[in-house]
């Protein structure tokens, strides 16, 4: 945090505990994120006034990092960065709702439909490195199952490659999200096992391309934290947050901790930040939550932060 002549370093998230009569004080080891559209869902769809939306989390010490999907105008983006002076947060592109709800397909059997949706993916990224950002988000497109799943995960490859090599020119990670694949969303990827080959491959021509593992798709995807231990070197950002169970049904909707069918809980953040801690991750850590239908933004977002310490003080007994 700069103001004037002077800049603070300023970190929010200390855990604390004791041990053998002695207090101890530990800083949180990864930067914190969030997932802007996600907390405040109307961020999707402002052209204007963008930039007032966003600033309780640009001014929020406890946040390092804000994804965003793009704004619609240079004027609000202006706003944003002019804002963020005093800040320095970080931004990156998100780009999975986009992919999702317009039904961009970078795995398209079709080629036609294939250059479509990367071409699109294309000029947000080149708009989103002119604005400094370092990192962009995207999502397979939809499952494919029988003989023509091989074919649509070579097209993911080419277009994964395409995009990663764009991205490289503004010195932009891209970040391969998994998601379900039977459940909501039904993406082509996926089990990390599987996820892992097609950046394996990707990575012959681009380097800067990882993987992105949400906590809260982890039920959907029949996984636990520990499965990132097999795969460090490929695991670049974290999602954290809920999936929800109806009745018989797992759903991708991101509700905030406690919330009726959440099906995380701090428990479960705190094998993760295990898992972390042992594998040597040095990305961050971002919350991706949704308040529900009449819930303030700010009670799903404080219940958060109140999950985060409490499983980071959990971790901290579990370490020492």
């Amino acid at each position: 945090m700069k103001f004037g002549e002077y800049r603070w370093e300023i970190a929010m998230l200390y855990g604390y505990t004791v041990r053998r009569g002695h207090e101890i004080v530990a800083r949180f080891p990864w930067d914190i994120g969030i997932v802007a559209f996600m907390i405040f869902p109307d961020l999707t769809q402002l052209t204007k006034d963008f930039s007032e939306r966003l600033k309780p989390l640009i001014v929020d010490p406890f946040f390092d990092l804000i994804e965003m999907t793009p704004i619609v105008d240079d004027v609000e983006w202006n706003k944003v960065a002019k804002l963020n002076e005093d800040y320095e947060k970080r931004f990156a592109l998100a780009l999975q709702p986009l992919i999702i709800n317009r039904g961009l397909n970078v795995n398209a059997l079709d080629e036609v439909e294939r250059r479509k949706a990367v071409e699109f993916i294309l000029n947000e990224v080149r708009r989103a490195g002119l604005r400094g950002m370092k990192a962009v988000g995207l999502c397979s497109g939809p499952n494919v199952e029988g003989p023509n799943r091989e074919v649509a995960m070579e097209a993911l490859v080419k277009s994964l490659t395409e995009i990663g090599s764009e991205a490289s020119k503004y010195g932009m990670k891209v970040f391969l999200e998994t998601f379900d694949i039977m459940w909501d969303r039904k993406r082509l990827v996926g089990p990390l096992s599987e996820t892992v080959k097609v950046v394996e491959k990707v990575r012959e021509a681009v380097r800067d391309v990882y993987i992105m593992w949400d906590l809260s798709h982890a039920p959907l995807l029949n996984e636990e934290p520990e499965v990132l231990k097999s795969y460090p070197e490929f695991v670049g950002h974290i999602h954290i947050g809920c999936g929800k169970k109806v009745g018989d049904k797992l759903l991708d909707t991101h509700p905030g901790f406690y919330r009726p069918g959440a099906l995380n809980t701090e428990v479960d953040v705190v094998r993760l930040l295990r898992v972390l801690h042992d594998i040597g991750y040095k990305g961050a850590i971002s919350f991706e939550i949704k308040p529900e239908q009449d819930q303030n933004p700010f009670e799903a977002l404080n219940a958060g932060k109140g999950v985060l310490l409490r499983a980071f003080q959990l971790y901290l007994d579990s370490i020492l």
